[in-house]
């Protein structure tokens, strides 16, 4: 049974047979054949062929690694192609999930009833008078609690969202093309 080490003896001969078989790089793709050889017992039961080395059989397993390495290589080629830097997350999108982010960990850190509050009046759009009718507290204390909750909110979530408005502009700025400043031309109309 042939054994790694021999089939290694004959280490030229690789390279010559993966340069055959239009590598680009004949060493790696030998090296690479002795991985694949190795990390499969059967493989290198099936290399001995009467006492000798089946190159037939060397040539059909390097000839995959070969077709692999290219295959690896094409896609490679076609994600570097395929790749949008418009689908990664501009920074107004960045800077407005830091600011819900704040504003959601603003409100969790609000006791349930002024919670029970704003999910009435924000997310079910119930009127002040509505929630009144339908809890039985007062509008005047309905009244104060959503604007203290307006306020705290305001004021722990003001610095994310100067950062949105930020990006924001400069998304604008950078999308909506430049207006013609006679001032600024420098070039000869004339």
């Amino acid at each position: 049974m042939a054994t790694l080490m021999e089939i290694a003896e004959r280490h030229a001969e690789w390279i010559k047979m993966a340069a055959y078989l239009g590598s680009e790089s004949p060493e790696d793709s030998v090296q690479d054949m002795y991985l694949k050889l190795a990390g499969n017992p059967n493989m290198v039961s099936r290399i001995d062929y009467k006492g000798n080395i089946n190159t037939m059989y060397i040539f059909t397993v390097l000839r995959s690694v070969v077709v692999d390495l290219q295959r690896k290589k094409k896609r490679e080629h076609y994600d570097e192609l395929l790749y949008d830097p418009c689908k990664e997350p501009l920074e107004s999108e960045k800077a407005y999930e830091d600011f819900m982010s704040k504003v959601k960990n603003t409100i969790d850190g609000m006791t349930e009833y002024d919670q029970m509050l704003l999910e009435l009046y924000f997310v079910y759009r119930l009127s002040m008078r509505d929630i009144e009718k339908r809890t039985g507290i007062p509008l005047h204390s309905i009244f104060n609690r959503l604007q203290n909750a307006k306020n705290i909110i305001k004021n722990e979530t003001y610095e994310q969202y100067q950062n949105y408005c930020e990006a924001q502009t400069e998304k604008e700025t950078v999308a909506r093309p430049g207006r013609f400043n006679r001032e600024g031309d420098q070039s000869n109309w004339y």
